[in-house]
């Protein structure tokens, strides 16, 4: 078997090119090694299954697959390509053997070789005995074909019936001849020291787990091409006697075993292995397990025995994440794997639970394990941080650190019986972050999984050996709702257990839900299903269909009477007017300002939030008199707090990363719980008002003795109603008989209508559903968690008895209308279902994952507030003593992690528009700033700093400006 080492498979920046056999057997003994450590049990079972082999027979296979990847790079123009940098090397392209003819070659452009090896392959494993008959889309040789030429993140067209019977599959650029030869010897050679793989004899494999494959390879390829690997290897390969040869070879395949261990160890891959399923042992500081907690532990115990999807409905405060992260062991160990991801809907509520989830890991793992926060501003959550600081202190163009290691004792992600949860170097990379054994984002991380988007095969093959958790699943619109069905429809095909969390989800929205992942599954259409009890849970078999349910109604630990307020407002913000939202609000909260207490009043717009801060401010300062200061965190005070007087802050999106995560901060421990030992809630008879969005309606662990809130569909107003008094053990001021949510309301009964400031935040549809029951409801209590399901669903009801039914039906009709078309773009813009055979049309898109990551969220703008002085220079600062930093310190003025971590600590987002036209070169960043994709996007927002104070910038007729209290502050000039 003779085989031309002259071939090269790496060549840019080496000492001289690595040998394409190197690169082949490097990446299909590391893939092996995925294969044992990445995936779980389940899937490899499933892969084997596909291929009608034994698991052990099924795993060489993939393995060859993998390392036939790059066969397309036996390619003329391929190896041309290193003419420049290594003319000796490519003296051998003048042999008469390697003679072709360039004309006939494409003159649209160069021939990638992933391309050439997608034509490539299913020729080669034909000759394998790789079965031939059928459609070219169900035959598995043109599949793998498929697979392989998606390396590079895109799967190509597959390829055509005609192509087929042409030894260079239709691709005259691929050579014929000798590269015919070498293609087929690089083949014979490899499969030779893989132990001769068996030819599995069965059509395409399904394309749930052909996607998995596609992951596994192209982890395998990067992790053998990182730079000091190949120079490693490419040194070994010529310290051989004869390199080169077949035995050669194989002493190399025989170092390169013993290796890839290390090599997948060092980039932070494997699996999380916990001590225990018993909820106690996981949580020994819970020495009372909530109701929720028992029933879930008991009724799944014993009876998870493979994929399935859980459903959790319950009130706030009832220990939903201790349940889903208890659930996720049993669950994960059902299919042979334990690894998490925990989706949340924002990357405030991501922050938070990342920490949780770590902690969770710290205690409970019996072996290291990374643990990825994911989202596209993970590397600014300063709890984040490397302990040794490592992110930080290399530049962008920097190689990546073959080893990491942290010492168990000094890192603030490891246990004390030295179990590290820290994410390495490799695994903080754009498009990994997934692949760690444990992961807390963004539910987009997740959804982007099922938009035709490059390197989607990275987030199948994470989320294929993890139980996806999906928090806060009742509050996506019906865009993200449609997609995440379709995301429930591939988990569901590709047998990964799925955990949904809900403290206000519809009977049929949650029956929807599970119908999705089973259909998936292929369980049918799930008919019949029943709607859980609140508080409550299902269970669905992911292989039967089978359905468990509490055996016994699940008690809570949070019942309690609410009091529902209904106060009619004129949406106004003169405080003068008597029955203002100002007049109001002040009226309200007198007895937080007199005799102490927490109070949070939670608005629709930033620009309303803002305005209502300011008001009371300057009312506080009325009630205190000038010398009050409990609103400037700068200000210095008597005890832990600062300042004088009720305690006053505002939180919502638009203030920069740093300052938003100060105040959330500032917020937990204000409004946290009262028996942690991180709170400092403020002592009686000292006061503290927070002024917020919606931020903090989700997942953040605050709790009020009274909170205020605008008008705001059913569900969510429950959720705000979550936390007021959501901990027993947190002292109450004397004024605070029971838990109170104040609902500020239109001015008159049958008025309901968004103020035209709300834009299209709420449909005028749901809010009037929501405000005419409440309003009926005047003088009664809601009780927590009895009528929670009612009043959701009650929303929703068809025949929905309103004062005004025909307004009511025109609203509804503006309401179904605009989620048909919104579920229609999804519709339009997603992945098909698992059925599809061709893998094409699931990477097909061009469009960019962070733009669409902002969609899933919301449309903004990253500015970057900067000072200039009267001599024009420019500061990142108001004080003006960081100036801005035309280029970065790394070589070629490239900024270091640390240099593009810290300049994006001082951004603030602003929704898109019109004003975006207005924007001039003073705007845009440096020049310099345009290598570093982060930083390119952003748009500088001037301030000018004069004697007279700090001015903004102005668009057209919007004025932005960003203030310490208040954040970006946009207005109409």
């Amino acid at each position: 078997m003779v085989f031309d080492s002259r071939l090269w498979g790496k060549a840019k920046g080496l000492e001289r090119p690595y040998p394409l056999m190197g690169h082949l057997v490097d990446t299909a003994l590391i893939a092996g090694v995925l294969w044992d450590e990445v995936l779980e049990a389940g899937q490899r079972e499933r892969i084997a299954t596909a291929l009608r082999l034994e698991v052990r027979d099924a795993r060489p296979v993939v393995m060859l697959w993998a390392g036939l990847h790059d066969i397309g790079k036996i390619l003329p123009a391929f190896q041309d390509a290193a003419r420049d940098e290594h003319p000796g090397h490519c003296g051998f392209l003048g042999e008469p053997r390697y003679t072709h003819d360039r004309s006939r070659d494409s003159q649209v452009g160069r021939v990638g070789h992933e391309h050439a090896t997608a034509k490539a392959v299913p020729g080669l494993l034909g000759g394998l005995g790789y079965p031939e008959d059928g459609m070219t889309e169900y035959q598995l040789r043109c599949q793998v074909g498929q697979i392989l030429g998606g390396h590079h993140g895109r799967y190509p067209l597959g390829i055509e019936e005609d192509e087929l019977e042409l030894a260079d599959g239709g691709m005259v650029e691929l050579g014929s001849g000798a590269w015919t030869r070498e293609r087929r010897e690089h083949v014979a050679l490899l499969r030779e020291l893989l132990g001769n793989p068996p030819v599995p004899q069965v059509e395409a494999v399904p394309v749930a787990s052909a996607v998995v494959i596609a992951g596994l390879v192209i982890v395998a390829d990067w992790l053998a091409s990182q730079e000091h690997v190949v120079e490693e290897r490419l040194t070994a390969w010529f310290n051989r006697p004869e390199p080169g040869t077949p035995g050669a070879v194989r002493a190399h395949a025989t170092e390169m075993s013993a290796l890839a261990p290390g090599i997948v160890a060092d980039a932070g891959l494997g699996r999380a292995v916990f001590r225990t399923h018993d909820f106690a042992e996981q949580f020994p500081e819970i020495t009372d397990p909530h109701p929720l907690q028992r029933s879930v532990e008991q009724g799944l115990r014993d009876k998870v025995s493979g994929p399935g999807i859980l459903l959790v409905t319950a009130p706030t405060g009832e220990g939903k994440t201790e349940v889903a992260l208890h659930a996720a062991t049993v669950m994960g160990d059902a299919v042979g794997g334990s690894g998490v991801f925990f989706a949340l809907p924002t990357q405030a509520t991501a922050n938070q639970m990342y920490e949780r989830v770590r902690d969770f890991a710290l205690q409970n793992l019996t072996d290291s394990a990374q643990v990825t926060l994911t989202h596209r501003d993970a590397d600014l959550h300063e709890r984040y941080q490397p302990a040794d600081g490592s992110s930080g202190t290399k530049g962008a163009d920097t190689p990546e650190s073959r080893v990491l290691s942290h010492d168990a004792d000094h890192s603030a992600a490891s246990g004390g019986d030295g179990v590290s949860v820290e994410a390495s170097r490799w695994l903080r990379q754009r498009w990994r972050g997934l692949l760690a054994p444990i992961s807390v984002g963004t539910i987009d991380q997740a959804l982007m999984g099922v938009l035709p988007l490059r390197y989607n095969a990275l987030r199948h093959l994470g989320l294929a050996g993890k139980t996806v958790v999906v928090d806060e699943a009742h509050s996506y619109d019906a865009f993200t709702h449609a997609l995440l069905l379709r995301l429930l429809n591939w988990l569901g095909a590709m047998g990964v257990p799925v955990i949904l969390l809900s403290a206000t989800l519809t009977g049929e929205t949650a029956r929807g839900l599970v119908r999705a992942y089973l259909t998936g599954a292929g369980i049918g259409s799930g008919a019949g299903l029943p709607t859980p009890g609140y508080p409550g849970w299902l269970y669905a078999d992911g292989r039967t269909g089978a359905v468990i349910t509490p055996s016994t109604p699940v008690g809570t630990v949070r019942s309690r009477a609410l009091d529902i307020t209904v106060r009619r407002v004129t949406h106004t913000y003169d405080p003068s007017v008597p029955d203002g939202q100002l007049s109001v609000v002040f009226e309200e909260l007198e007895q937080v300002a007199r005799a102490g207490g927490c109070a949070a009043v939670i608005c629709t717009t930033v620009g309303e939030a803002q305005d209502t801060y300011t008001a009371l401010r300057a009312h506080l300062t009325g009630i205190h008199g000038p010398g009050y200061t409990g609103w400037d965190d700068r200000a210095s005070g008597t005890g832990e707090t600062p300042g004088e007087g009720t305690l006053l802050r505002l939180l919502h999106s638009r203030f920069p990363a740093y300052r938003r995560a100060e105040l959330t901060a500032e917020a937990e421990s204000w409004f946290g719980r009262g028996d942690k030992k991180e709170t400092r809630r403020p002592p009686l008879p000292r006061g503290a008002i927070l002024v917020a969005t919606q931020v903090i309606e989700q997942s953040l662990d605050l709790d009020f003795d009274l909170v205020l809130s605008d008008l705001a569909p059913m569900a969510q107003l429950l959720q705000r109603a979550g936390r007021v008094w959501r901990h027993s053990a947190t002292p109450r001021p004397a004024w605070a008989a029971g838990p109170r949510l104040v609902v500020l309301a239109s001015p008159a009964q049958g008025t309901t209508k968004a103020p035209r400031s709300w834009g299209d935040v709420y449909s005028d549809s749901l809010l009037q559903r929501t405000e005419e029951p409440l309003a009926a409801r005047q003088g009664t209590t809601v009780a927590i968690p009895g009528d929670v399901q009612a009043l959701v669903d009650g929303v929703y009801k068809a025949e929905f008895c309103s004062q005004d039914p025909e307004e009511l039906l025109k609203r509804d009709i503006d309401r179904l209308g605009d989620d048909m078309a919104r579920q229609g773009l999804a519709n339009l813009v997603m992945i098909p279902p698992p059925a599809a055979a061709d893998l094409h049309g699931l990477t097909n898109s061009e469009a960019d994952a962070d733009l669409i990551a902002t969609r899933l969220g919301a449309d903004t703008v990253q500015l970057l507030p900067v000072y200039q002085d009267a001599d024009d220079h420019r500061w990142l600062d108001e004080a003006r003593t960081i100036p801005l930093p035309a280029r970065g310190s790394g070589r070629d003025g490239r900024f270091t992690r640390a240099e593009v971590r810290a300049l994006l600590r001082l951004v603030v987002p602003y929704r898109h528009g019109a004003w975006r036209a207005a924007c001039t070169a003073e705007h845009r960043p440096p020049a310099a700033w345009r290598k570093e994709p982060r930083l390119a996007r952003l748009v500088l927002l001037p301030h000018r700093v004069t004697s007279q104070g700090v001015r903004g910038s102005s668009f057209g007729d919007l004025d932005l400006r960003v203030d310490h209290a208040l954040g970006l502050r946009a207005e109409k000039g």
